[in-house]
């Protein structure tokens, strides 16, 4: 099993842990290398006391060198400690008396001059029996008659180091035992600690489609996890407003599309009655032309902004002439215009950074929308500057209630739903409530904005588009 497949609360303790482990680990080899250092310490201050007390014995109590016994006596009460060895030998290198017969370095030691009191510099290392030992040399006075003799005491083992060895086996004890007990205590406390987390998943499992106006309550949760439910309670928003924009465009589009499939059903019906003459059924045949036609638009633009949704058209922004793009649709819909009365007026500068396509579709559909709804004698503006495209007509100003939902799909005029004002979505002739919500999606894509403003006597619909990008990115933009 790997780490990733681990839970977050084993994770947690086992990094506590590791982390105890580390710490313990850093914390013991601290004190047991203060304490070996301090019990060396006093081990050495133990050996070079011995010494000075033996130079005072020799100097108060001056005995013959003939008569070893009694010396040997009196360094054993002198010593009377395990492990500490202790010989006498002349300056020739005899010896006089010792502790024990092993074997002290067959190297002598620079022993301390009599003037100078010892000090643990003078303390040194030597192989002994049972490893490496710690030897000091001093000289001692036998008596006035008597030659000068070295004092040489040396310790092979230490009572304070075998305690430190057992110290250091406890200590070890002791560290695993006290990682198992941090490892249980962090996985009980971030269990504890994680509790919330799984009181939000509980919530927010049982949350649905049908049940998307839930929220999290962020006030009962810790203020690391608030984020979090602003973030799920903000998905939740989004996700119930598309649903309820999904609802209301397949219902709307199921109303849209009864309508003309009714009415094809209606006159097809009426024509199989009775025996129709060929000029009956050709009237028939060319009314429902127009039906499949309105079918065919509506089709198209519910596929366009299906595809725009989901980001899926491909675009090629370029700069383009406000001036020859604005024309071209002029005299696309100059006759429409004049046919219902209408004047069409031109006044454009600069350069647009859009895709050509998509930019005459939108605006292509908002100078359809304003021949479709300006009464005879007015007139319509196309204005173009700065990167800012305006389409003015002028006649009844949109309803306030309308106004702010022009760009939604199927918001339109509809005396049926008790709308007022009229929106179009660029047809010729019929409407499928898609145009604006067209022009919209165009430039959402371009990153742009389309806005409304209706006031008495006239209706502005204004696109703005970003300005060119730099070169770098204008070139993977076309890409």
């Amino acid at each position: 099993m790997t780490l990733k497949k681990l839970s977050v609360t084993l994770r947690l303790a086992l990094l506590f842990s590791a982390i105890a482990a580390c710490v313990f680990v850093a914390v013991g080899a601290y004190l047991y290398q203060t304490l070996q250092r301090q019990m060396a310490a006093r081990d050495d201050q133990a050996m070079l006391n011995k010494a000075v007390l033996m130079r005072q014995v020799l100097q108060s109590r001056p005995m013959p060198l003939a008569m070893p016994e009694e010396l040997q006596m009196v360094l054993d009460n002198v010593l009377g400690e395990d492990g500490m060895l202790l010989r006498l030998t002349t300056a020739d290198g005899r010896t006089v008396a010792q502790t024990a017969s092993r074997t002290f370095p067959s190297t002598p030691l620079p022993a301390v001059p009599l003037a100078r009191v010892p000090a643990r510099s003078d303390v040194q290392d030597w192989p002994g029996a049972a490893g490496t030992a710690r030897a000091v040399a001093v000289q001692g006075s036998a008596g006035r008659d008597q030659p000068p003799l070295v004092i040489t005491i040396a310790r092979e083992r230490s009572d304070r180091l075998a305690l430190l060895k057992r110290y250091a086996v406890d200590l070890l004890g002791a560290l695993l035992l006290g990682t198992l007990v941090v490892a249980g205590l962090a996985f009980v406390t971030v269990r504890q600690a994680l509790r919330p987390l799984r009181d939000v998943a509980r919530e927010a499992d049982t949350i649905s489609a049908h049940r998307l106006n839930t929220r999290l309550d962020g006030a009962a949760v810790p203020a690391e996890l608030r984020p979090l439910i602003h973030a799920f309670n903000g998905m939740l928003d989004r996700l119930e407003e598309g649903v309820q924009r999904l609802s209301g465009f397949a219902a709307d589009l199921a109303h849209d599309l009864r309508t003309p499939v009714n009415a094809l059903m209606m006159e097809t019906q009426v024509a199989l009655a009775r025996a129709r003459t060929a000029d009956e059924y050709q009237a028939l045949l060319a009314s429902n032309t127009e039906e499949y036609e309105r079918l065919g638009r509506m089709i198209e633009n519910t596929l366009f902004l299906a595809r725009a949704d989901n980001a899926q058209l491909a675009m090629r922004r370029e700069a383009l002439d406000a001036q020859a793009e604005l024309a071209r649709i002029r005299d696309y819909f100059e006759v429409l215009a004049e046919d219902n009365g209408v004047t069409l007026r031109l006044d454009a500068a600069g350069v647009i950074w859009a895709d050509a396509v998509l930019l005459r579709r939108a605006v292509g559909n908002l100078v359809s929308n304003a021949v479709r709804h300006t009464p005879r004698g007015g007139t319509i503006a196309l204005h173009a500057q700065h990167g800012t495209i305006a389409v003015t007509n002028s006649g009844e100003p949109i309803a306030p209630q309308l106004l702010e939902r022009v760009f939604e799909r199927y918001v339109r005029a509809d005396p049926a739903r008790g709308d007022s004002g009229a929106l179009a979505d660029g047809a010729a002739e019929g409407s499928t409530g898609l145009g604006l919500a067209i022009v919209r999606a165009v430039m959402q894509l371009h990153g742009g904005e389309a806005t409304v403003h209706s006031s008495a006597g006239a209706t502005v619909f204004t696109l703005r588009f970003p300005p060119a990008p730099a070169p770098a990115a204008a070139a993977a933009g076309n890409g």
